[in-house]
């Protein structure tokens, strides 16, 4: 799994991980600064800004947000 750049302190050291038990959704975390999200990959969709289809729908504490991991562009979204 290689690391995506971090939505929050911009560092490439966001990665992935899938656990059924704590969430159904896509756990994503930041080894540099301790940061976490949740993806709801059923809301995946195509960036507006680049046209990738990797602007990923995130949820981090009360904050909901689409991230793009090609451009790093990051816009605030609506709770799902």
């Amino acid at each position: 799994m290689s690391e995506q750049y971090c939505p929050n302190c911009h560092e490439k050291a966001f990665v992935w991980a899938l656990d059924e038990e704590a969430s159904p959704n896509t756990l994503w975390y930041c080894s540099a600064y301790k940061y976490h999200a949740e993806e709801n990959e059923a809301l995946e969709n195509v960036c507006s800004h680049c046209g990738n289809k990797t602007n990923l729908y995130m949820k981090a504490g009360k904050e909901f947000f689409r991230f793009c991991t090609s451009c790093q562009c990051k816009t605030e979204a609506s709770p799902w």
